[in-house]
């Protein structure tokens, strides 16, 4: 958590006062959703984006009363009635949903609090910019409606993220124009923070920075800031033995020793989170030093060669974090996948332990 501070610290240097809403979307990104909301309101943060409704009824059930922004579209009356009335903030851009929030907001008599998604070149969804105007207009009218913020996605390609903020901001100008100003704007998430400070508007919405990593390798270049990744993900050695020349490990015999080796077992596999193309080419960090991977990562287990290496059953292993041989980045790079699939493929099973100061101050187990 000390770490999550520090970035949350940097991301401040460059934004200034504006508001800050953390995407915690995919459990925080496989950090843990709740302890991370958690903690970043004891550090004044007070609004977090999430992708599913689950999520923020997470953050709900879990006694967090922050303004929570839901990305997931509502199917049925019982959704938009309990978004209404847990006062959690809807995202919209059609008329059926904002005229079922108004309806909702009715029936209960609370507000339902919106944000206007505009599709400004990412084509994903939203309301298209150049119909996106008269959609607001529309909806403000809505009893019940309030709506509160504006946003888009980039698309992370320059010079057309340019072209996508002048869309942006064209709508708002129109919106002002009839006399209608929402309250906050935002379109930058981690990439432009650290690229495209004119997208900044009234909030930004970091997300992996403030876990500690860089949302790709050209901005891991740049350093307009330096990250402190958050998590290490950990395991004990499970079995340690020796092989002869010619014993095989993992399955369809992946792997055949040409000599007498001391090989320690690891009770990890890819149904944990731990990348499967690690087959082979891998390594961990073991107190004594480097092991590289020796067959296949499966499911529940994988295999390291620990010849000349002093280590026993029960011992720690660094499988993947810090800014050493073993950073979730170089794993990523060497499993050739980005560090988003990388620590949001983490299960959600595994236990997580939350430190401040070096020392636990929480233990999240969900099947405890």
């Amino acid at each position: 958590m000390d770490s999550v501070r520090h970035n949350l610290s940097q991301v401040r240097g460059l934004v200034g006062n504006r508001r800050i809403i953390p995407v915690v979307k995919a459990n925080g990104y496989g950090h843990g959703l709740t302890p991370l909301v958690r903690f970043l309101m004891e550090e004044g943060i007070d609004t977090f984006l999430v992708a599913k409704l689950e999520e923020a009824l997470a953050i709900r059930r879990a006694g967090l009363r922050c303004d929570v922004l839901n990305m997931e579209p509502l199917f049925s009356d019982h959704q938009f009635r309990i978004v209404v009335s847990e006062n959690i903030t809807q995202t919209v851009f059609t008329l059926e949903t904002a005229e079922k929030l108004s309806k909702a907001a009715e029936e209960t008599g609370a507000p339902a609090k919106v944000h206007v998604k505009i599709d400004t070149g990412l084509g994903r969804v939203g309301v298209r910019h150049n119909e996106a105007a008269d959609f607001i207009k529309r909806i403000y009218r809505l009893p019940g409606i309030e709506v509160e913020g504006l946003f888009s996605t980039l698309t992370e390609a320059k010079p057309f993220d340019e072209v996508q903020l002048s869309r942006f901001l064209e709508v708002d100008a129109s919106l002002r124009h009839a006399g209608i100003e929402i309250p906050l704007r935002h379109v930058a998430s981690s990439d432009a923070i650290l690229s495209f400070p004119e997208s900044y508007l009234d909030a930004v919405r970091p997300g992996i920075i403030l876990c500690g990593l860089y949302p790709s390798h050209v901005a891991e270049e740049v350093h307009r800031v330096e990250l402190k990744p958050a998590l290490n993900f950990k395991a004990r050695v499970e079995l340690v033995k020796h092989i002869e020349a010619g014993d095989s490990v993992s399955y369809v015999r992946r792997y055949v020793a040409d000599r007498r080796m001391k090989v320690a077992t690891i009770h990890v596999g890819y149904s944990d989170g731990y990348p499967r193309e690690l087959s082979n080419k891998g390594s961990i960090l073991l107190s004594h030093g480097k092991a590289p991977i020796i067959g296949d990562v499966s499911a529940n287990h994988f295999m390291v060669d620990i010849n000349g290496l002093d280590v026993k059953e029960g011992d720690e292993a660094l499988l993947m974090g810090g800014e050493d041989a073993v950073s979730i980045s170089q794993v990523a790079r060497l499993a050739g996948a980005s560090v988003y699939k990388t620590v949001i493929g983490l299960n959600l099973l595994l236990p997580r332990v939350y430190l401040k100061g070096g020392a636990s101050v929480e233990l999240h187990i969900p099947l405890a």
